[in-house]
């Protein structure tokens, strides 16, 4: 972070400043919200939360060096030399600190939302935008209305790009984030059904996703997914597909290789040739579809963008496949959503052809899907059974009725299983290892929160 002032922080947040020996130039070097990590020079946010309140922490945070702090309560005994900016809500004042903060830096920011790939995509523009510039990037799930703001201040001026994720629980919120990081290029990966609990319908999701266009600069790009209906005839959009011919931006020729997914991109004037990503999955090309856009854009050559999408490395617990007594595991648990499972266990179907084994699905429940989860589960479940998946487990009682739903769409009985107590990782695992065989392909994902490396843990030997 570059140093910024008291008064700015002040003019930003429209605070009022308390405290002895105040210096309106007095700067701060950096921003954090845990008190046991402040560093001196920084400034302490304190937030009110449901288990514990920050307030209780700014002694402690100002006397391990922070020189101010952002607070929703006077002081009762201010600390010497210490600045207490007051605001009414701590939340709102960073947010508004942190859009004055980037206005000091004139760079490109690409904004990216979506229901599922966002993170992906994300880092796949980050890799192709690096390629000419140092670029500052969302960092783990850095993307809601805390997040993003801290993200934004870690910017210095080393940095020559932004590639910033933004995520969304409720009307509003990616407007709100939209306004304050300004993107000069806008993507929406696509319109699922993740937080449809919250939101109630698709088409209220697609509304709050296309919020981002709100923040976006005067001749700035909203670059959408060409291959979703409700995305469609946006005015002034430019889309990527797989499918659409008539999108700006599309893959052809696309291939799976040992290296991972071989394609052409189609961009408005040319072809570039032989691109290839380290994942496997045809929805994995339309990510990098959409780095192929902001790449093109943002002004990277051809070969560019090529070392950019073979640079990719997928984070977290993303796609890793890995291999163990003879079967391929595909580990994806970072999240989970009904249309994502269905991409994922198409890749396993691919991987098994290969290999010459068994598909193999173990699936745990999906959360957030509000009155819809029992009807988008069960479609999980018609997936698998239309697809050919050889054996399924399910992990916990939505996932059962994904189970439940693949025998009574062919499936046979002997080959679905269900587990609901997703306290015990063990019963689970120990069915997959007594039905399984060296060859077979095996997928294993649902939300984080399920904890399906548990299962994997067990399966791996770990």
């Amino acid at each position: 972070m570059e140093p910024m002032t008291i008064q700015e922080l002040d003019d930003a947040t429209g605070a009022t400043l308390l405290g002895e020996g105040i210096a309106p130039d007095q700067t701060i070097t950096g921003v954090e919200t845990d008190s046991r990590a402040v560093h001196p020079g920084d400034l302490f946010v304190a937030l009110p939360g449901e288990k514990t309140d920050g307030h209780k922490f700014i002694p402690g945070a100002l006397e391990a060096g922070a020189v101010a702090c952002l607070t929703q309560q006077a002081p009762e005994k201010p600390l010497p030399g210490k600045c207490y900016l007051l605001v009414e809500d701590t939340m709102a004042a960073i947010g508004q600190a942190a859009k004055a903060y980037k206005a000091k830096f004139p760079i490109p920011v690409i904004g990216i939302t979506g229901s599922v790939g966002k993170t992906t995509t994300k880092d796949m523009v980050a890799a192709v935008l690096g390629q000419k510039y140092q670029v500052l990037k969302t960092e783990g799930n850095f993307n809601n209305e805390l997040g993003l703001p801290l993200s934004v201040m870690k910017l210095d001026g080393s940095f020559r790009a932004s590639v910033l994720e933004m995520g969304m629980s409720a009307k509003g919120e990616i407007s709100y984030l939209t306004g304050i990081v300004r993107p000069d290029i806008a993507v929406i990966t696509n319109i699922g059904t993740a937080h449809i609990e919250f939101r109630g319908s698709r088409e209220a999701i697609r509304d709050a996703k296309l919020e981002i266009a709100e923040g976006l600069k005067p001749g700035g790009k909203l670059i959408l997914n060409g291959d979703e209906p409700l995305l469609s005839g946006i005015p002034g959009a430019v889309y990527c597909a797989l499918k659409n011919p008539e999108a700006e931006f599309r893959a052809a020729n696309i291939c799976y290789t040992s290296g991972g997914m071989m394609f052409s991109a189609v961009c408005p004037d040319r072809v570039i040739k032989d691109c290839l990503i380290p994942t496997l999955g045809e929805h994995t090309v339309l990510d990098a579809m959409f780095a192929v856009a902001c790449g093109y854009y943002a002004g990277i050559s051809d070969e560019g963008i090529r070392r950019g999408l073979a640079a990719f490395e997928a984070v977290g617990m993303r796609q890793d496949i890995t291999e163990h007594e003879g079967i391929t595991y595909i580990l994806d648990y970072y999240n989970a959503s009904p249309e994502s499972i269905r991409a994922s266990l198409s890749v396993t179907k691919e991987l098994a052809g290969k290999t010459g084994g068994r598909t193999v699905a173990v699936i745990g429940n999906v959360l957030e899907l509000g009155n819809r989860s029992e009807e988008l589960h069960r479609s999980v479940g018609r997936f698998a059974a239309s697809l050919g998946c050889d054996l399924f487990f399910a992990f916990g009682k939505d996932a059962s009725l994904a189970a439940e739903e693949a025998v009574r769409d062919g499936m046979n009985e002997s080959c679905v299983f269900s587990f609901t107590d997703i306290s015990d990782p063990a019963a689970i695992s120990e069915a997959v290892k007594e039905h399984t065989r060296p060859g077979d392909c095996i997928l294993i994902k649902a939300s984080r929160s399920i904890h399906m490396e548990r299962v994997a843990d067990i399966l791996l030997g770990k």
